[in-house]
């Protein structure tokens, strides 16, 4: 199913997609709809809803700045993309392609987001407010029945959410009979 995103049928693009409830999704989101919080708001419910229903997600035309934490759902700017000015100084360059050519217009509104929490991080969070002080393969197994996330796989992407929540001082992790024990600060 293909959703076409524009600020004026955002309400309308949600409401179809729950009422279709499809297996898979490709969002083609318009200029306008980036230039406006309320469009975006309704952006990442849409987003959240086919992650939550495990459909397959795929947004075309949205950078990572947009959306973060969301960047494994965008498909790459694509021919004639335009550099981002910001990217250097953007802790979201690694995955960023670029300023999508359709939006050159509204270049400027291209900005590095305020850092806030992966989907990983949230997951890892929301797990461990649960049940605290538990082992990786706990985290893995408890990461099954919570749709925040859609990769909490492996242990190498527990580990890397977990660390980057050490470094914010949420987390802390401990060693204890070959394992680790992570526990919410």
């Amino acid at each position: 199913m293909k959703l076409e995103f524009k600020l004026k049928n955002s309400a309308q693009a949600l409401k179809s997609l729950k009422k279709a409830r499809p297996k898979e999704v490709l969002f083609a989101v318009d200029s306008t709809l980036l230039a406006s919080a309320e469009g975006l708001a309704v952006l990442r419910l849409a987003a959240d809803f086919c992650i939550e229903r495990g459909a397959g997600l795929r947004i075309e035309g949205v950078s990572p700045c947009f959306m973060p934490g969301y960047s494994r759902y965008l498909l790459p700017a694509g021919t004639g993309a335009l550099a981002c000015p910001e990217k250097e100084r953007c802790f979201l360059g690694g995955v960023c392609s670029g300023i999508p050519a359709k939006h050159a217009g509204i270049a400027g509104a291209f900005k590095p987001p305020p850092r806030i929490f992966t989907d990983l991080e949230k997951c890892m969070l929301a797990i461990l407010a649960r049940k605290n002080g538990i082992t990786t393969a706990q985290v893995l197994k408890a990461a099954k029945g919570i749709k925040i996330c859609a990769s909490c796989s492996k242990e190498g992407e527990v580990f890397r959410a977990a660390e980057r929540l050490v470094k914010f001082g949420l987390v802390s992790k401990k060693y204890n009979r070959g394992v680790y024990i992570w526990e919410k600060i």
